[in-house]
């Protein structure tokens, strides 16, 4: 499986949709769905391919607050407390906290030297520390986690960071004591003209289709707009979960499978010339087994 995949597969989502539910019945139902996601191992870097278009599936929750990317990610209402700073410099502050080591990132686009000389003082010299170039617009941090611990995982807090650490633009926790490598990706502004590592609504300002509406129009009709645009055009079908919460993302389609009809909800770019249409399927279509 690609990192296109990986990355396609786990939960975006935003802070605002957060907003006094992180102790309600539904926001402790997702939680658990969270914790129950398959973990599904990365490839190494010389196994990526060139990015044109979404994964075979991805999974989108509705209610969380960091984006998860891979791995032993677990998403918490609540996830630092009390505990005693070890290390500061410009880019990251850590704290011991019990078996695990509390993160908090202040440098939007940190120097990987100074990250790796930050694990390393903290005894984690065998985490690698890898940053991912994604859109300089992204509302919420990326990162990703990947080990070959069973009893290692990272922990993304849902908490505002600021509180704890001034500046603090994305905080988490590692196992201290992990046994065996990991890899941990941050994500970092891209360079202009750089793809990116994770896709970004294209209508959002400063992206391909910036001020353009797109959700809501037909198959048709967004094709159009979006070859206008001169731009091209690539599909994924969104495939509603058990009790009308969240969906399950079918992608790359060929536009054989894409009625004209169909909703468009919404239309993502990674900034490579490619634009993908997030379909609904026309209520009474049979998904596909697996969705």
């Amino acid at each position: 499986m690609s990192n296109d995949q990986v990355f396609r597969e786990q939960a975006r989502v935003l802070d605002a949709d957060l907003s006094g539910s992180a102790t309600t019945a539904g926001a402790d139902a997702l939680l658990t769905e969270i914790l129950l996601l398959e973990r599904t191992p990365v490839p190494a870097p010389a196994a990526r391919r060139s990015r044109r278009g979404p994964a075979p599936s991805r999974l989108l929750l509705g209610l969380a607050a960091s984006v998860a990317l891979a791995g032993a990610l677990v998403v918490g209402p609540s996830l630092f407390r009390e505990s005693g700073q070890v290390y500061a410099s410009q880019a990251v502050t850590i704290d011991r906290d019990g078996d695990e080591y509390n993160f908090y990132i202040t440098d939007g686009d940190p120097d990987p030297g100074e990250l790796r000389k930050a694990f390393d003082k903290v005894g984690l010299g065998n985490v690698k520390v890898e940053l991912m170039p994604v859109s300089p617009r992204q509302r919420n941090p990326v990162d990703g986690w990947e080990d070959s611990d069973p009893d290692a995982k990272m922990t993304s807090t849902l908490s505002d960071c600021k509180v704890r650490v001034e500046g603090c633009l994305t905080a988490f926790s590692i196992t201290a004591d992990i046994k065996g490598p990991a890899t941990l990706r941050l994500g970092r502004p891209a360079r202009p003209g750089e793809k990116y590592d994770f896709p970004i609504d294209a209508t959002v300002p400063g992206e391909a289709l910036a001020g353009v509406r797109i959700g809501g129009l037909t198959v048709a009709e967004a094709e159009r707009v979006v070859r206008e645009h001169d731009l091209k055009v690539a599909y994924e079908l969104r495939w509603p979960l058990h009790e009308g919460v969240g969906y399950k993302v079918e992608g790359p389609v060929p536009a054989s499978r894409v009625d004209a009809g169909w909703k468009v909800a919404e239309a993502d770019s990674y900034n490579d010339g490619v634009i993908i249409l997030s379909v609904e399927p026309a209520e009474g279509t049979t998904p596909p087994p697996g969705y």
